[in-house]
């Protein structure tokens, strides 16, 4: 009698690719872990319709251009799903999660302790460094839900007392953001796939039909020419294309026994290879960069009490009309060369984030390949990786084990990460600038920054998936295959 998997394989043949029957999925348990995952994902997507309580969201929604007119901001609303600009209880999303891990790998590279953590001490060590990671995401989910809590009383929209609604709210949206984690953490243990990332893909998933929508109001109201479109769509299809090669590019170096047979033939049976990622570290620079930016509107938005305003609009209230730093700085502005010099740097600082400005891009291009370098040094340790091969008895062909092993593979690592880097990179930025040629508006000018996102996250999902069920002994071609 033939099993579940040899009836998959030989439909699977008549088709061109190996796919698993309903049987294998039941067996191998990955049913019920997309089931679970579907299930989390709209239950997070169930949370983000529930509007934060005592506000006036009529009112809100007549400001919300203004308050999401920075592109960051807009950008961290597209993270969440649209539960900042519609003011849900889940409106922080998972980014205080994703500010606390960045946070913890860079202490990580400050203290060696923490670094020994995660690395020396198994797995109690790990578990113990993820702690750590949350306790951070709720003393920085505490800071936002502050700042968003005291523009929100500034601006007028509150209809509970002040002092009523900045407690409910605060604990509301930091409890709100605690949940949102523990769902991603769920559907990492339990589910499929990577949870924050897979809460992210969500967010940006569900905001495509409104999107979609606007696009199409503005081409039948002659604000964006069908042109712009076809050419917009054009280059997002080579872009995808563009992903899937980096995405699953890899670098092959062939490894040799030492203690093969003298006289084999070179690649033989006793020889296997060494493979790197291109772009090993993922999406992840991307996200890291997106959060990074968003930083310092955060931290002076904690000062102002408006995270609406712009970098300069944020520096001048906080140190023109604060009663401390009024009467320091006012007598500075009246020379003029210093006043000439602070308008600059304003200036500046305006279009370092001005989403369309170059420097914007230049900033964030230069943030994506440095995450990039940084994530992947956290990965991979050629002096480890040395190491282990000289251990097995293995060696790279044509280096000598040892030392010159370790500088080869670093050698490699860094040409191929800032191949990998450069070219996500200019994914990420070109479609910024290809939207505004185009006089498309309607993508929120982040078209680039989603677009990688969800396609590096479904790559991610499907060769996890492959991954699950060869770990079963069920070997299965990715459905993106020929």
């Amino acid at each position: 009698m033939s099993s579940p998997l040899s009836r998959s394989n030989q439909k699977a043949q008549n088709i061109g690719f190996q796919f698993p029957s309903w049987e294998v999925l039941i067996e191998t348990g990955l049913l019920k872990r997309i089931l679970l995952t579907i299930a989390l994902l709209a239950f997070y997507r169930f949370g983000v319709q529930i509007p934060l309580s005592g506000i006036d969201h009529q009112a809100f929604m007549e400001k919300g251009s203004s308050f999401l007119n920075s592109n960051v901001l807009g950008l961290v609303d597209l993270f969440a799903g649209g539960a900042l600009s519609s003011l849900s209880i889940f409106a922080l999303g998972i980014g205080p999660y994703i500010t606390s891990s960045i946070m913890m790998q860079l202490l990580s590279e400050v203290f060696p302790q923490l670094k020994a953590l995660q690395q020396e001490r198994g797995e109690s060590g790990r578990r113990e460094y993820q702690q750590w990671i949350r306790r951070l995401s709720v003393l920085v989910a505490i800071v936002q839900s502050f700042a968003l809590t005291k523009w929100l009383v500034s601006s007028g929209l509150v209809t509970d007392l002040p002092l009523m609604f900045f407690l409910k709210s605060v604990i509301s949206l930091t409890t709100g953001c605690v949940f949102v984690m523990w769902i991603g953490e769920l559907i990492s243990e339990f589910g499929i796939g990577n949870g924050a990332s897979l809460l992210i893909f969500a967010g940006i998933a569900a905001r495509l039909p409104k999107m979609i929508a606007q696009t199409s109001e503005a081409v039948k109201t002659g604000i964006t020419p069908v042109w712009g479109i076809i050419t917009l769509l054009a280059f997002f299809l080579l872009s995808i294309l563009a992903i899937i090669y980096v995405q699953d590019g890899i670098r092959k170096l062939l490894i040799v026994n030492a203690k093969s047979v003298t006289g084999q033939a070179r690649g033989s049976a006793n020889s296997h290879f060494l493979p790197f990622k291109i772009n090993p570290s993922g999406v992840m620079p991307i996200i890291f960069a997106s959060a990074t930016l968003y930083v310092p509107l955060q931290i002076l938005s904690f000062f102002t009490g408006r995270p609406d305003l712009g970098m300069s609009a944020s520096f001048q209230k906080i140190f023109m009309e604060g009663k401390f730093f009024k009467p320091l700085v006012k007598p500075l502005l009246d020379i003029t060369w210093l006043k000439n010099f602070f308008n600059f740097c304003g200036a500046f600082f305006d279009r370092l984030f001005d989403y369309y400005s170059l420097e914007h891009s230049v900033l964030y291009f230069s943030l994506i390949v440095l995450f990039a370098f940084f994530y992947s040094s956290i990965q991979l340790n050629p002096r480890e990786i040395a190491e282990n091969l000289q251990k097995g008895g293995n060696a790279i062909q044509g280096v000598k084990p040892g030392k010159p092993t370790a500088e080869y593979i670093n050698k490699v690592l860094s040409r191929i990460i800032f191949i990998g880097a450069t070219c996500i990179a200019l994914i990420t930025i070109l479609p910024i600038h290809v939207e505004k040629f185009c006089q498309v508006t309607t993508l929120g000018s982040i078209g680039g920054t989603s677009l990688i996102i969800m396609v590096g996250v479904a790559l991610d999902l499907n060769n996890q998936m492959i991954a699950y069920l060869q770990g079963h002994q069920y070997k299965v071609r990715s459905l993106l295959s020929s």
